[in-house]
């Protein structure tokens, strides 16, 4: 589906006195279009990296996970950047507002002489957009430039099998009430489409495994946007299965969707649970469509085969909105602030790395 941008808002963020300039230029690819101006307060910055949205209801997501930094690190200049390019463009060509990208910010930390840099990956599972940040952004443009700064690299969410078996125990916790009374829970993960990264697309078997061990039934599944392995087709596929083989029709299965992201975005609103769009119908809603040219959201076809589909966690309506993404539990933050603690014990400057 990824009907984009569906709705903007003004998007504006001024955190430590970090603030994001915008320019007339609007191609990707012009660094002068997101300047960052940096006030310098303390030694230390974090920059707090996630994929990015262009939605009004992530940003009190965005907010919780800001607070709870500022809270942890007190003593540190902290801000946050958007890792996806097209995110930042979009925003910019609609709005006028320029949302800086983490190379942006992490030159212009440099240029500020910050001692120590803290940099947060937002992302879930150790994929394209994770291992740029960290290996590209992080590694080779800045730690090379600024051999004498002190990085800590904190890591994605998924990062290895104890965090899969962390972030399982949360779910399944929050949803057991539910997964007990008999009902079905499906995740909407991203994931990568190319090959190389199916290391990091198989976290999502893993927690789906997890996840299932945990229910002691087959009723909680995971399925993403762009990973083949695992797309709309498997979920539906296993939500088939758990009825039949329960013996119940399938308005007698009651299907809770959420995007296993860490904000509900643009893939929970609208390729999770979008409606009917211009010169939709639900007669030419088909739940076998190919999971690569999808037109129609989870919501739609699953409704559609006779499913019935939870209110609670599923409302996109801007005035009784429910969705809860995996940064909307206070429990998935900390893991992870863990995940930082842990990086800034490890912390190290290139020169440190490399014996100078």
């Amino acid at each position: 589906m990824n009907k984009l941008f569906k709705s903007f808002f003004a998007l504006t963020i001024i955190l430590s006195m970090g603030l994001f300039v915008a320019c007339s230029d609007d191609d990707d690819n012009n660094d002068d279009r997101n300047a960052v101006k940096i006030v310098k307060k303390n030694n230390t910055a974090l920059l707090l990296c996630s994929f990015g949205s262009t939605y009004q209801q992530p940003q009190a997501t965005y907010d919780q996970i800001i607070a709870d930094y500022k809270a942890a690190y007190p003593n540190t200049d902290i801000y946050m950047s958007f890792t996806s390019r097209t995110i930042v463009s979009r925003v910019y060509a609609q709005l006028g507002i320029a949302y800086a990208q983490p190379d942006l910010w992490l030159t212009a930390i440099g240029k500020a002489g910050y001692e120590n840099v803290y940099v947060q990956s937002l992302h879930i599972i150790p994929g394209e957009e994770y291992l740029s940040l960290m290996n590209t952004d992080v590694k080779k443009n800045f730690m090379i430039p600024y051999p004498d700064v002190v990085v800590a690299k904190s890591a994605c969410l998924l990062e290895t099998e104890e965090d899969v078996d962390a972030v399982a125990q949360i779910l399944y916790s929050y949803y057991k009430v539910r997964l007990d009374k008999g009902e079905v829970v499906a995740l909407m993960g991203h994931g990568n489409p190319e090959t190389e990264y199916t290391h990091a697309n198989q976290r999502y078997a893993q927690l789906e495994t997890a996840l299932q061990e945990l229910s002691g039934d087959k009723n909680i599944f995971i399925g993403t946007v762009d990973w083949g392995d695992k797309m709309f087709s498997h979920v539906r596929d296993e939500i088939i299965d758990f009825a039949e083989r329960n013996g119940k029709e399938y308005s007698q299965v009651t299907v809770n969707l959420a995007p296993l992201m860490s904000i509900a975005g643009d893939h929970a609103q609208n390729d999770l649970l979008g409606g009917l769009e211009d010169g939709q119908t639900m007669a030419g809603v088909d739940p076998g469509e190919d999971d690569w040219e999808a037109e129609y959201s989870w919501t739609l076809k699953l409704g559609k085969l006779g499913f019935t589909i939870s209110e609670d966690g599923s409302n996109t309506d801007e005035n009784n909105f429910n969705v809860v993404g995996l940064a909307d539990h206070k429990a998935i933050r900390t893991l992870w602030l863990n995940h930082m603690k842990e990086a800034i014990k490890n912390a190290e400057s290139r020169n440190e790395q490399m014996g100078e």
